[in-house]
């Protein structure tokens, strides 16, 4: 007869950093699997809210990695992969529908499920 444990703690395996990054900037989730967190931050919830939405990126990446580039999200420093298409990024922006727009951007179809996810 089999049976199975279901752990008594929250199980994140994502790795967390608390930092120093410019003002405006809350969190950001690495393609090598971590996030870090705006070390200004003092509200709970809001961190709390950063880094639902920071993991949301963080299984995008890999949904890229499984699907071989097909599904998810990537990024380089001159680019954006999401959902098998290719976007040019520089200077903080990403060329989206034939228009740059600030990385971040609540019009980028990945960013638009991490702020669901936020809601939750």
């Amino acid at each position: 007869m089999a049976f199975k444990l279901k752990s008594p703690y929250d199980k994140q395996t994502t790795p967390i950093y608390m930092v120093d990054d410019e003002k405006d900037v809350l969190g950001r989730a690495n393609n090598n699997g971590t996030i870090t967190i705006n070390n200004r931050i003092d509200d709970p919830k809001q961190l709390e809210e950063v880094i639902d939405h920071e993991e949301v990126h963080v299984d995008q990446f890999k949904r890229f990695e499984k699907s071989n580039g097909k599904k998810g999200l990537n990024y380089s420093d001159t680019s954006i992969e999401w959902e098998g298409n290719s976007y040019p990024r520089k200077n903080g922006k990403i060329k989206y529908k034939g228009k740059w727009m600030m990385e971040g951007s609540k019009s980028f179809p990945w960013e638009q499920e991490a702020y669901k996810k936020e809601k939750k």
